[in-house]
């Protein structure tokens, strides 16, 4: 199996595509196997996968009417039966988050044989293929090894089992997605954002932000900070940490970058230097808790910034305009209603390498990696004049907040240079 880059990935083979349950024995296994599937880890706990699971599973076996976002709205969800599908993306947000977990599900080597349910993206209409006894997902051969950096290798093995096993189930969503059907269009839109990072030979170094923020005074130098071969091990193992937000933000890029057969090392900050950014390509993960990223980004147009009324993503051609700021009233996460992301690349004169900064406010640094691997939130900027091909290009992204996540990614800005 080739990805659409060219490069080998994951392979999926002796899937029988198309099977349609016919008979009650075959709706009864379906009925089954989402048993199975609601009694995993990644559905047991939630109240909004499961009900939307059955709902549209049941519809399938028994229906062949359309089934609409709004009329899943009002008969899982309770909404309103006119409500309006744009203020509220539940739906939309809990397809896209139940399509991953059904993902995450099937590469569990228990499960690899068992009847499969997936999703078109954008599609709320449940897909059934069998397996066969000989049915298998499995890395193909590639010669292409992330590196390791001396300090990640200092890292705990469970904190770096965690990230390359989350590397490995982005790499193979981004893999079963183009296997069924991503647009052409949306993945030549992915391939030519991320052209510039991948066109150098040499590994890229992703360096992802510290748990707290710095003050912004800090930015000019991030060397600063205590090196690692400075701390004890106590103040090592205190400091041992990254934001939740940020390692979803690592695994989907270190996953994109995977499936391109691109090496790449994992730095913090404070082990970083600017000669370590002038080797190679750059990733920056982070905002506010990332000093390089602070740094980097002075005199462009889309900065992150904050005042007395909160953090927000300021644009120089409107300094005062507040458009892109949290509106927590109370300051508590239940009543935040929308998160923004603020997506870089360029090539930056400091380092003479393409430099890609992923950040955000809350949720924002996710959601706005989130848009990096989805093709068509990145072709929806270049439908805004974001050119993705030789420019510099900035993108503003805005994503609905649902308890603790964020919705799909919406592209509300672009800027090119």
């Amino acid at each position: 199996m080739t990805h659409h880059s060219g490069q080998p990935d994951w392979e999926v083979r002796n899937q029988k595509p198309g099977w349609t349950p016919s008979t009650t024995a075959d709706m009864e296994a379906v009925r089954e196997q989402v048993g199975r599937i609601l009694s995993s880890s990644s559905f047991r706990n939630s109240k909004r996968f499961p009900p939307f699971l059955r709902h549209t599973v049941e519809h399938a076996l028994t229906s062949t009417e359309p089934l609409k976002e709004r009329t899943i709205g009002h008969e899982v969800f309770a909404r309103d039966a006119a409500y309006d599908t744009a203020q509220d993306p539940i739906v939309r947000m809990t397809a896209a988050e139940v399509r991953k977990r059904l993902t995450q599900y099937y590469l569990l080597p228990e499960h690899r044989q068992e009847l499969l349910i997936s999703y078109q993206p954008g599609s709320y209409v449940p897909e059934f293929s069998q397996r066969s006894e000989a049915a298998v997902v499995e890395p193909a051969a590639t010669t292409a090894t992330p590196s390791l950096s001396p300090f990640r290798s200092r890292l705990p093995v469970k904190w770096l089992a965690a990230f390359a096993l989350a590397a490995g189930v982005l790499a193979a969503v981004a893999t079963m997605e183009v296997i069924k059907g991503r647009g052409t269009a949306a993945a030549d839109a992915v391939a030519r954002f991320w052209a510039p990072i991948l066109e150098s030979s040499l590994p890229v170094l992703i360096c992802i932000g510290d748990p707290v923020s710095v003050p912004q005074s800090g930015a000019t130098a991030p060397s600063a900070a205590r090196r690692p071969d400075n701390l004890t091990i106590d103040e090592f193992l205190r400091n041992n940490s990254v934001r939740y937000t940020d390692s979803v933000t690592l695994a989907l890029l270190a996953g994109e970058l995977r499936t391109r057969g691109k090496p790449f090392h994992i730095r913090r900050p404070a082990a970083t230097e600017l000669k370590d950014l002038r080797e190679g390509p750059v990733v920056l993960i982070g905002g506010f808790n990332n000093p390089w990223t602070l740094r980097l980004s002075e005199g462009q147009r889309f900065t992150l910034a904050s005042d007395d009324t909160g953090p927000y993503i300021s644009d120089r051609e409107r300094p005062d305009d507040r458009r892109w700021q949290l509106d927590a009233s109370g300051r508590l996460l239940k009543n935040l209603q929308e998160t923004y992301g603020l997506i870089t690349r360029v090539k930056d004169p400091a380092t003479g390498h393409s430099v890609l900064t992923v950040a955000g406010l809350v949720l924002g640094t996710s959601a706005a990696a989130e848009c990096l691997v989805e093709g068509e939130c990145i072709r929806s900027a270049e439908g805004l004049g974001g050119d993705l091909e030789g420019k510099n290009v900035q993108i503003v992204i805005s994503a609905a907040v649902i308890g603790e996540d964020a919705g799909a990614p919406q592209v509300v800005a672009t800027h090119s240079w």
